[in-house]
């Protein structure tokens, strides 16, 4: 069987795209665009420390977090709940959820989305740069 290099992503080879405020930073790693992929996209968020994402909600797409990094609050549907490095997190379609980064370092979530978003990717979106 051949490898197909697209199969295996190197983060370092891949772009990462920084907020104008500098708050997040976001590397897609997994993706039709990336590597074919079809029914999900993957990759890295950070949320520098002191800072929060706007709410955000998918309508069409569950998600899934798991922590590689650092602590802090997650609020879903007006809940909140605590999460730290090595948790995983479900956020059914449809449901508001918003991040808060209350530690000393940046909040990293590798994120998956089933299936992709639509529209435009929130780098494009949002006029993020391209740091890497």
């Amino acid at each position: 069987m051949n490898q197909d290099p697209k199969w295996v992503i190197d983060p370092q080879q891949e772009p990462m795209w920084q907020a104008p405020d500098a708050s997040r930073k976001l590397n897609v790693l997994i993706g039709p665009a990336q590597c074919g992929a079809e029914h999900f996209a993957a990759g890295t968020f950070h949320l520098a420390p002191g800072c929060e994402t706007m709410p955000d909600i998918h309508p069409d797409a569950e998600e899934l977090y798991y922590v590689i990094g650092g602590a802090g609050r997650l609020v879903m549907d007006g809940e909140e709940f605590r999460v730290a490095e090595g948790m995983a997190v479900y956020i059914p379609a449809g449901v508001e959820h918003q991040s808060f980064n209350d530690g000393q370092e940046d909040l990293v979530y590798f994120y998956v989305f089933g299936p992709p978003p639509g529209g435009p990717p929130r780098q494009q979106a949002e006029s993020w740069s391209r740091i890497q």
